[in-house]
């Protein structure tokens, strides 16, 4: 049996908007994208839970803080910036 691959073509072409665009992807795939179009990388720190988490949604390309603090907030996750760097971790 032969299958289409049917991309959505705002995913394929939001790279020209600047943007990063997810659906339902693990957090460490989404943060190795973003980290592609940032400066100040995003770390995960702790635990293989956070492997299990999943996003979605459009994100502006280089902005780590942003999307740090999205996946923070959707997650219940600390975010904190150290040296150059913003980490993303479970509360204690």
């Amino acid at each position: 049996m032969v299958t289409l691959d049917r991309p959505r073509i705002d995913q394929v072409t939001a790279w020209k908007r600047s943007e990063v665009v997810f659906d339902d992807v693990s957090l460490p795939e989404a943060v190795t994208e973003m980290n592609r179009y940032n400066r100040e990388p995003i770390v995960l720190v702790g635990d293989a839970a956070l492997s299990r988490l999943r996003v979605s949604g459009s994100y502006r390309a280089g902005d780590s803080d942003g999307f740090a603090h999205a996946a923070a907030a959707l997650h219940g996750l600390l975010m904190r910036r150290v040296d150059g760097r913003f980490e993303l971790l479970r509360p204690q």
